[in-house]
């Protein structure tokens, strides 16, 4: 039905990139001074999904710790990996600083919850060392507020991810056509017709930066990219900096940080029940049964009420349909002997089953390349998978470490 209402004219261009977020954004950019004509269609606003719901934090590494890293890959692949975290860091940070969006060189600390994440961290820091990382391990708790010890990165950076996934583009010869979803491709003429909401493109090519939506595109992402639940909570400006740099916690599953405006930002995901610790992602390819978004909750709120006191959550509503971090309230927190407003977010980031992004091309259509999967860390990703993406579109350059070969 849809189609038969779709207009009779089909817009036409080079490249379309569905999605504008940050991957989005980087890869239509580059396009743009490769010369190409392209237009980016994205289903909400730019920066509307992960991007905008994201913290700012672009941090080295993934969210499991080193030292489960070279057990799961093997000490080459693990280096590679956090070396392009590393390199992806230093690209955002170019960009922003030619674009003037501000970026605060903070470091970061990943803080232990339990004896065990303790030897994780150690362990982590001792195997960092040996492979030209920059990190230090402390056995205590640098914030006083009752972990067990903490591993500093002080290289890490914050950003606000949006205004610099909005300032790429409005940089750039790019067409953007905000709340247009793309409901399906096609083959056509040698390249893809581009089926979206009240408009229909004619390009040579397409890039799919849709990241956790992905297995709702296409059937070729099932078992290759799990759509995981993330939960975010911004309380108002407190009275007081708690703290000065943002951090990980419990194996990477819990984020903070305060904001400029000592609003502070608190954020979790969810994990498999079969993998509680210390591996954040599950490896092999198996379906896992995962938690149910009020457990994340229950989660969040149970980590804020221990390590952030002065700001124990009261109650928070559910409401699964509000995206970004709006000013609406959605909860309470109590803060001595006032009660304030919390800003509740939830949303999807994509994982694969090994953690690791996903470069490639759809095999039923040639001309659809795509970036997805970039987990929890996907500013420090961001720039490094949008070079990857368009090398393989322009001149069929091996992905590397983010081929999505890898997974069959």
């Amino acid at each position: 039905m849809w189609r038969r209402q779709a207009q009779q004219r089909a817009d036409a261009c080079d490249v379309v990139v569905v999605g504008a977020g940050l991957v989005g954004a980087a890869a239509a950019a580059r396009l743009a001074r490769e010369g190409l004509d392209t237009a980016v269609l994205e289903a909400q606003t730019i920066a509307g999904g992960a991007t905008g719901r994201s913290a700012g934090m672009a941090l080295t590494g993934l969210a499991g710790h080193y030292n489960w890293a070279v057990a799961a890959y093997g000490r080459q692949k693990a280096q590679e990996a956090w070396a392009l975290t590393v390199e992806g860091r230093q690209r955002l940070v170019e960009a922003a600083g030619r674009l003037m969006v501000p970026v605060e060189h903070t470091g970061s600390l990943a803080l232990a919850v339990e004896e065990a994440e303790v030897d994780a961290l150690k362990e982590s820091a001792a195997l960092l060392h040996e492979d030209g990382f920059d990190a230090w391990f402390g056995p205590s708790d640098p914030l006083g507020r009752g972990f067990h010890a903490a591993l500093r990165q002080p290289d890490d950076v914050t950003v606000d991810a949006a205004a610099l996934a909005r300032a790429l583009l409005a940089s750039s010869a790019v067409t953007v056509h905000e709340r247009t979803p793309v409901v399906e491709l096609e083959p056509d003429r040698g390249g893809v017709r581009v089926w979206a909401q009240g408009r229909t493109v004619l390009c040579s090519a397409v890039l799919l930066a849709i990241n956790g939506y992905a297995p709702l595109f296409s059937a070729y992402f099932a078992g290759k990219v799990a759509p995981v639940r993330s939960l975010a909570l911004v309380t108002p400006p407190l009275d007081a900096v708690v703290l000065k740099q943002p951090c990980s916690a419990d194996y990477g599953y819990a984020y903070c940080r305060q904001l400029p405006d000592r609003r502070l930002w608190l954020g979790g995901w969810r994990r498999p029940r079969s993998h509680p610790h210390p591996q954040p992602f599950p490896l092999g390819g198996g379906r896992e049964e995962d938690e149910e978004g009020d457990v994340v909750q229950e989660r969040l709120a149970g980590f804020a009420s221990r390590y952030f006191p002065e700001v124990d959550l009261h109650t928070v509503s559910h409401s699964p349909g509000e995206t970004g971090l709006a000013p609406q309230t959605a909860g309470l927190w109590s803060g001595g002997s006032r009660e304030v407003s919390v800003s509740r977010s939830s949303g999807v980031m994509g994982l694969a089953p090994d953690g690791l992004p996903l470069v490639g091309v759809l095999p039923d259509l040639p001309r659809a390349y795509f970036a997805v999967g970039l987990g929890g860390r996907g500013l420090a990703w961001a720039f490094v998978v949008a070079e990857r993406l368009v090398e393989l579109m322009l001149h069929d350059a091996d992905p590397g470490l983010f081929s999505a070969v890898r997974l069959g």
